[in-house]
């Protein structure tokens, strides 16, 4: 029986990691679902301080200890997978194939594919670094924010750390990015591998049921764009 957060609220970093591995995921914020998420578990007026108890700074720390991944997950928007999660999502998402054969059926756009193609040369990539080595403008930048949220929503790449800029003479400058990595980077062998020995039908019924746990009769439609598969 999962613990009922319904009238629950935190404020200390440890919580949120305790919410996370009871759960097992959930959204940033409010989603189309009524799903569980970070923003409804906290009080407004402590985010964006700067403190420990600042939940903005916990998307950051939670992905960087290696407790859970944060990406554009659930609708096009961030969220929260555990690691015991992260294989049944992959399992269900990927169904198996790799992101060649995903391609190849046509359920992949050519601008997210030119972008998974950077990270065969490179472990791990800020975003400044991928809109230049991709070619992206400010007059394409919406094609640039649609192809990375297909390649996270699809598991492909995620949130991996953050980079800075580094000057002629190797100083580094300007405020910390975002950087990426494929996803078998991040999560590693085993997480992989618990992945592929899983059946992706069961995989969804998992998610599904989880969600049903904490989600009272969710819309079939909303919940199949909210999940992602």
């Amino acid at each position: 029986m999962p613990i009922d957060y319904t009238n629950t609220k935190i404020s200390q970093y440890d919580e949120f990691l305790k919410a996370i591995k009871d759960v097992g995921f959930m959204p940033l914020s409010n989603n189309c679902i009524h799903f569980i998420n970070l923003s409804a578990l906290t009080e407004l007026e402590e985010w964006h301080t700067g403190l420990e108890s600042d939940p903005w700074q916990w998307r950051i720390k939670v992905e960087a200890d290696g407790k859970a991944a944060y990406a554009k997950l659930f609708d096009k928007k961030p969220g929260f997978i555990s690691l015991e999660w992260y294989p049944v999502f992959l399992a269900a998402r990927r169904k198996g194939r790799s992101f060649r054969e995903i391609y190849s059926q046509g359920l992949i756009s050519n601008d997210a594919k030119n972008i998974y193609d950077l990270f065969e040369n490179h472990d791990n990539l800020a975003i400044y670094e991928i809109k230049t080595m991709a070619g992206f403008t400010k007059e394409t930048n919406s094609k640039y924010e649609s192809a990375m949220c297909e390649l996270q929503m699809g598991m492909f790449i995620t949130i991996n750390g953050t980079k800075q800029k580094v000057s002629a003479k190797g100083d580094t400058y300007g405020w910390p990015a975002t950087a990426y990595s494929t996803v078998e980077k991040w999560a590693g062998e085993k997480l992989i591998e618990k992945a592929h020995c899983m059946n992706p039908e069961d995989a969804m019924a998992e998610i599904v049921e989880r969600i049903a746990e904490f989600t009272q009769s969710p819309d079939p439609r909303k919940m199949k764009k909210f999940v992602g598969f």
